[in-house]
Order: C-alpha cells, then structure tokens, then sequence
C-alpha cells in the first residue's frame, strides 16, 4: 500500500463521522495529543474546556500523522495553520476541507447538536473567517469545500475517494 492522504477538516466538516464508518479512514483528535484527557470521557464534552497541554504537543501529533498515512488510505486531522507550516515546510502533501464561508450558522448548528460547549463555539467563530483566508495561501493538492446539507463524505466519493466500509 502506498502512503495514505492526509486531509486536514475544519470543524463539523465529518470527520469523526468518516472514520466510525470506513475501515481505511482514521480521524486523529487532536485533542488525544494536546491534552492531558484524563477523566474526560466525551470527545466533544472536552473540546473548549480548560486543560493542561501536554509537553509533547505538537510533535506527538505531527509522529502519529506520519504514522498514520502508512496505515491507512483516509487520515483527517485537525485544520490549524500551524500545521499547514509543518506540512508545507517536511514537503508532506495534504488537502483542506471547509464549510462553505456562508455557512457559519449551520457550523454552529452542528457544534450544538454534538454537544460543544460556548467557548468552543465561540473560538470556530473567531477563526472562521482568518482560517480560511490563510488556507488559500497554502500548497495543499486538493480543497474540498462542504457546502450546506453535504458531508465531507458525500464530497470525497464525488471526488473519487475510495471509501472502504469495515
């Protein structure tokens, strides 16, 4: 098998939803590296609450991606732009995924609907717009832009993403 494809999704882009259904796709939280999560038992409940940061990050997080793309076919990770300088400077390709720029509101929408707190909410909002503005200026090979009602799945099968279920 040759190196996966690493795509890095905003928030609510589906992410956690790809990889609970296909066997070739893994989401990596990044909260699983940033953080000291014990005690923490919702993946979702956690995110935007304070905790300490663990002393490995983001390295830790940057050895299980590369880890990852040997292993699978699908690796999300989180969008962040100090992630895009850690790809574009190790020469490691990846593609972006992102709501629509009109489509904040459905966002926050979802955001509730999983259980996200308000300062998780309100920081997505804050960099919404400052995201993707950076992210155009990046050297990513593909961005998949999820318009309203799409998922990210729906998006890579008409992309010709194979999608393995398992």
């Amino acid at each position: 098998m040759t190196n996966g494809i690493i795509i890095a999704g905003f928030a609510t882009c589906g992410k956690s939803f790809l990889s609970n259904k296909y066997s070739n796709v893994i989401d990596l939280e990044s909260s699983d590296y940033k953080h000291d999560n014990t005690n923490i038992k919702s993946i979702e409940a956690k995110k935007g609450t304070k905790r300490e940061i663990n002393k490995e990050w983001p390295n830790n997080y940057y050895r299980a991606i590369n880890e990852a793309v040997k292993k699978y076919d699908i690796v999300l990770v989180q969008l962040m732009p100090q992630h895009f300088d850690y790809f574009d400077k190790n020469n490691i390709k990846y593609s972006i995924a992102y709501p629509n720029i009109n489509n904040w509101e459905e966002v926050k929408r979802k955001c509730i609907e999983r259980g996200n707190n308000e300062n998780f909410i309100k920081g997505l909002e804050e960099v919404f717009i400052s995201y993707y503005e950076d992210l155009l200026q990046r050297n990513y090979e593909n961005l998949y832009i999820i318009n309203e009602n799409e998922t990210l799945e729906k998006v890579l099968i008409e992309n010709n993403i194979e999608l393995l279920k398992g």
